[in-house]
């Protein structure tokens, strides 16, 4: 008897802790989170990884996207900013839009002059526990002129590992040696050294020329003296004079003009050396 009453005991606290367990079931499913956050606006805070003033004429686009549909925008907007960050914004959406099962973020790009400023993470909203005010961070990108001049700073450190040519003549002012490093057998920088004749001066030149992956001038560097630079389509982004100021358009105009007679004269000669 003792056994038996026992085990009756048992199976009622087990009953009881089942009670428990699905009496606290429905406390803790009211206490739960949202799957979307409430409102029909997102708060956002600009701000930018290194501090610097914006100029005036600057702009700031916002969206509010679909992550997996991010040409969709349930919301936008474009703000004149200038001076220093914070850039405070917000975007009205419509609620009825938002599927708690998908993903939503905030898109934010300032444009200053040529430089933009983007975010390196998205910044998650509304759902999966997001909620409706974010603070968005912006890494200054170089502008298409800093990166050209990387990108020739990258080419001069890799000419050790081109093919090469050179030759050498003689003008009637000055003598004349030039080297040229080519890469997927097209000439991509040139060296020209030039020597004034004694009578002259003697003076010394040199002169870089860099060339695209076609063999389109590229960038022009004196040694000592201006700098000029194009895109691919032949926009002209780079163009200083050591000591500062920039170099008159016809000097500019010349110097492409010097950089792809020396191209051509480089890639016959490597062409030529190829046939022997």
């Amino acid at each position: 008897m003792r056994i038996h009453w026992l085990a009756a005991v048992a199976a009622l606290a087990m009953l009881g802790g089942c009670d428990s367990a699905n009496q606290s079931s429905p406390a803790s499913q009211k206490t739960a989170a949202p799957a979307i956050a409430p409102g029909t606006s997102i708060t956002a805070s600009v701000v930018l990884h290194d501090p610097i003033a914006i100029g005036a004429g600057a702009k700031l686009d916002a969206r509010l996207i679909d992550s997996a549909l991010p040409d969709a925008p349930l919301a936008e907007k474009s703000i004149d900013v200038s001076g220093n960050p914070p850039f405070n914004f917000t975007l009205d959406f419509d609620p009825a839009r938002v599927n708690a099962g998908r993903s939503y973020e905030v898109k934010a790009i300032l444009v200053d002059g040529d430089r933009r400023f983007q975010a390196g993470l998205a910044t998650p909203v509304l759902t999966h526990g997001a909620g409706t005010n974010v603070q968005i961070m912006l890494t200054a990108e170089a502008t298409p002129a800093e990166a050209l001049k990387e990108e020739f700073s990258k080419l001069q450190g890799r000419i050790g590992g081109m093919k090469k040519a050179a030759g050498a003549y003689t003008t009637d002012t000055s003598s004349v040696a030039w080297d040229a490093f080519v890469e997927g057998n097209v000439v991509r920088y040139v060296r020209v050294n030039s020597v004034m004749d004694e009578d002259k001066g003697g003076a010394r030149s040199a002169v870089f020329y860099a060339y695209t992956k076609d063999g389109k001038p590229m960038y022009v560097q004196q040694k000592g003296g201006a700098s000029v630079g194009w895109s691919d389509d032949g926009k002209l982004l780079v163009n200083e004079k050591h000591g500062g100021g920039e170099v008159a358009q016809g000097e500019v105009d010349s110097m492409r003009d010097a950089a792809a007679k020396a191209g051509q004269m480089a890639q016959e000669k490597y062409d030529a050396s190829k046939k022997k």
